[in-house]
């Protein structure tokens, strides 16, 4: 990969730093995107500290506020080769019928338009064709039947995956490569208000005999943007041990 700096949006989280983590082992540069101000942004600063990388505030919700940071890190990281697009907002729980719109419009915010604000910011950078890796984490809730309670964040990792999809056919006569990674149920923050007892069951029906970790999925990342995946593009990568095949 031409010039290893990689830009992880939503770095904060127990994926994206997870990611943050092995794209250092493997010798990146790092870029990394943070929503709120909290311990695991600390962390991740601290992380990044002697020369690694660099922590930026970006709030996909704030649409002027995204766009400034992208520009930012554009100007000061021009030779970013590997994008990888980790956000999410805090899941719902509530029954379809009883969710307001409002709730939508936040998760859509948040995947589609902050993916589209993302590929925006680095549009000069893309029409000059200089590669860039795009890997999309999504979810297994892409796949088969959805889950229940958590219709927004379904239907948005949806647009997600399809705005990837056209993301690899438009951006690949540039050289850019979109690729996409399902993970299965990850014990995260994110994931922290799941009952116990549905941890339980996934890992007790997996084949594997466990649910997915977080370091599972930054694996798979690391493969997706490395030269040995040079010709993959449009590929969905499932992580979760067979859980959910198809």
């Amino acid at each position: 990969m031409a010039q290893h700096t990689a830009l992880i949006i939503g770095a904060s989280g127990g994926i994206g730093h997870a990611i943050v983590m092995r794209l250092l082992h493997d010798g990146f540069f790092v870029c990394a995107t943070y929503a709120h101000e909290s311990e695991r942004a600390a962390v991740l600063r601290q992380g990044l500290r002697g020369g690694r990388g660099v922590a930026y505030h970006m709030d996909l919700l704030d649409r002027d506020g995204t766009e400034r940071v992208m520009a930012q890190i554009v100007q000061e990281h021009p030779t970013i080769g590997a994008v990888v697009f980790a956000p999410s907002t805090t899941l719902p729980s509530t029954q379809l019928l009883e969710t307001a719109w409002q709730t939508f419009q936040e998760h859509l915010d948040v995947q589609l338009r902050g993916m589209w604000q993302v590929v925006s910011g680095l549009q000069v950078r893309i029409k000059a064709k200089h590669p860039i890796a795009f890997t999309v984490v999504l979810s297994t809730v892409c796949m088969g039947e959805p889950v229940p309670r958590f219709t927004p964040y379904v239907a948005a990792k949806y647009a997600l995956m399809g705005f990837a999809k056209c993301m690899a056919i438009e951006l690949a006569r540039f050289g850019c490569r979109t690729n996409m990674v399902l993970p299965g149920l990850t014990a995260t923050p994110l994931t922290a208000s799941v009952p116990s007892k549905l941890f339980e069951l996934e890992a007790a029906q997996n084949p594997l005999g466990r649910i997915t970790t977080s370091k599972d999925v930054a694996a798979a990342v690391a493969f997706l943007v490395s030269e040995d995946a040079a010709y993959l593009n449009g590929v969905q990568l499932t992580v979760n041990g067979g859980a959910r095949i198809g």
